[in-house]
């Protein structure tokens, strides 16, 4: 009775061992995936023979950074008022801000108006002095070099008008664009980066860009590269779903110069992430896809490079 029970045990005991290995051994040769791997920098698809990578979309023009002025003491004037929002259209040269330097610069230009006006009449007298100096010279009456150093001391004052004259215009000039902020271009304010009463810090006081026209700016493995072509079409998906419909595009350009970006998984524990090697590939969308997108500025996105 024993001995059967015995051989029972070993028998039920080998049994479960090889139930155990085997699945071990279909764990191995099957792993689980994670739940985020499609969301890597660059992921290649191939089941549609593509190559894939993480972007954002961007205006195709520059980002204006819109800067305050710089006060003689190497400071930024604060701000007085802010006249438009993030978001806002905005036309050329219409003023988005002031600053509280204006009165400063107004008593600078009346003060250098004053000693423009003061040199003018200086010069007119030793002008009318010299005149006189050239007739006594003539007749005998005066030594020839008194009439020169009037003249010398004539052309000094000329010289100093000059400087004057520059110094005002220089003045004006400051009056125009120093008070105030005035928009480059029609476009949108993407961001304000300061408030009234502040002084304006090195990121400047609004960023603002054409957004009439948009692009995707894409990331694709160095391995992948060799798959991209110019005027190759382009599928663009929002990866946070900013966007549910399909954006469509054409790569425009592919960047000559290899980058290194970190790869970030959804889960910082189990996918901690890698260094990956990198093109820049831009793709500009199509006008009904820029429309979309005009006031997405920055939006992550999935580029799928469609196969040629």
């Amino acid at each position: 009775m024993l001995k059967r029970s015995g051989l029972l045990l070993l028998v039920f005991g080998i049994g479960f061992g090889a139930a155990s290995w085997n699945a071990r051994h279909k764990q191995l040769r099957d792993p689980v995936k994670h739940p985020n791997h499609n969301l890597s920098m660059v992921t290649s698809n191939s089941k549609l023979g593509s190559v894939s990578g993480l972007g954002s979309i961007e205006p195709v023009g520059e980002v204006h950074i819109l800067a305050a002025p710089i006060t003689q003491l190497g400071v930024a004037p604060r701000i007085t008022s802010i006249n438009v929002a993030e978001g806002d259209s905005v036309n050329q040269n219409q003023i988005l801000a002031t600053f509280d330097n204006l009165p400063q610069l107004l008593a600078e230009t009346a003060r250098i108006k004053a000693n423009v006006e003061k040199k003018k009449i200086e010069i007119d007298i030793l002008e009318s002095q010299t005149g006189r100096f050239e007739q006594l010279v003539q007749t005998g009456s005066l030594p020839i070099v008194d009439l020169e150093e009037r003249k010398l001391r004539l052309a000094g004052f000329q010289s100093q008008l000059q400087e004057l004259m520059g110094a005002m215009k220089t003045s004006n000039e400051r009056l125009i664009s120093d008070t105030v902020i005035r928009s480059p271009i029609n476009g949108i304010v993407l961001k304000t980066n300061a408030r009234i009463g502040e002084r304006a810090q090195a990121d400047g006081v609004f960023e603002i860009a054409n957004t009439n026209k948009m692009q995707g700016i894409i990331q694709v493995d160095e391995a992948d590269i060799s798959s991209i072509r110019i005027g190759q079409p382009v599928i663009l998906r929002s990866e946070n779903g900013a966007f549910k419909s399909n954006l469509n595009g054409k790569v425009s350009s592919i960047s000559l110069k290899v980058t290194y970006k970190k790869k970030l998984g959804q889960d910082p524990i189990l996918d901690p992430g890698l260094e990956k090697r990198v093109i820049e590939v831009k793709v500009d969308l199509d006008p009904e896809s820029s429309q979309k997108t005009r006031r997405l500025t920055g939006i992550k996105i999935i580029g799928i490079f469609k196969a040629l």
